[in-house]
């Protein structure tokens, strides 16, 4: 899981939620379906609050091809991951840009020694998904505090976890490859952990519902539907855009 003209790439990468923040109680609809192959899949409904910003909404539709990702700061701008080709393309269209990821390895070993864990309790304060109860983990880097994810079961919306587990992975790779741009001073276990090198770690048990972390971003998931179609008119990358990296591929 922006703002697609002003946001940097890594707001897109964290779905987060302050740790001192205790959000409302929703009642999520039951899921009518699965995601089918044949272009049908899951849209979901976020909110969204970064340090210093006003909270704003974000849809994203997921299916076995896709992830579109639709902000409501900007409506013209979207982001769009190619599932096959696992490539990231963030459409801007104030400036008629396309910045473009493709996917490459984290090749490299921490710069500094990193331990990552987590804990877990169950989540009793959120509401059942299709009897299925959610689970609230802790995860710490080096003994400090760094991220919290309320998790749902394996089954539900797995297409949508393997998406976004995909899309973590792909900006993983991206922020490994700029890594070395960063002062050795300004080096943080989480901020590694969590971006780089454990990416994807707090989507291993399911799809995450609710996040934040440390410094105030927070995300959750507000509604859904499954069995949905989307125009592929509505993600189609302008022809006339320039489109650019920062590899300069």
């Amino acid at each position: 899981m922006p703002n697609m003209n002003k946001l940097s790439i890594l707001s897109l990468l964290v779905f987060l939620m302050s740790a001192c923040t205790s959000p409302p109680k929703i009642n999520y609809p039951k899921v009518q379906e699965e995601e089918k192959p044949e272009g049908i899949g899951a849209l979901l409904y976020f909110s969204i609050k970064e340090p210093g910003t006003d909270s704003y909404n974000s849809r994203v539709f997921v299916n076995n091809d896709v992830m579109v990702v639709k902000d409501s700061r900007a409506e013209q701008d979207f982001m769009l991951f190619d599932r096959k080709t696992r490539t990231i393309y963030n459409v801007n269209s104030e400036a008629k840009t396309i910045f473009v990821i493709k996917p490459r390895a984290v090749e490299i070993q921490p710069p500094i020694a990193i331990e990552y864990s987590e804990a877990s309790q169950p989540s009793g304060a959120i509401p059942k998904v299709q009897d299925m109860q959610a689970t609230h983990y802790r995860y710490d880097a080096n003994g400090a505090h760094c991220y919290d994810a309320v998790t749902m079961p394996e089954k539900f919306l797995p297409v949508v976890n393997e998406a976004m587990k995909d899309f973590r992975l792909v900006l993983a790779g991206e922020h490994a490859s700029t890594l070395g741009n960063i002062p050795e001073d300004m080096h943080d276990a989480c901020d590694m952990a969590v971006n780089i090198f454990h990416a994807t770690k707090h989507y291993e048990h399911g799809l995450p519902i609710r996040e934040w972390d440390r410094k105030g971003y927070q995300r959750f998931l507000r509604d859904y539907k499954t069995g949905v179609s989307m125009n592929p008119k509505e993600y189609e990358l302008p022809q006339d855009y320039t489109q650019f990296s920062v590899s300069g591929d």
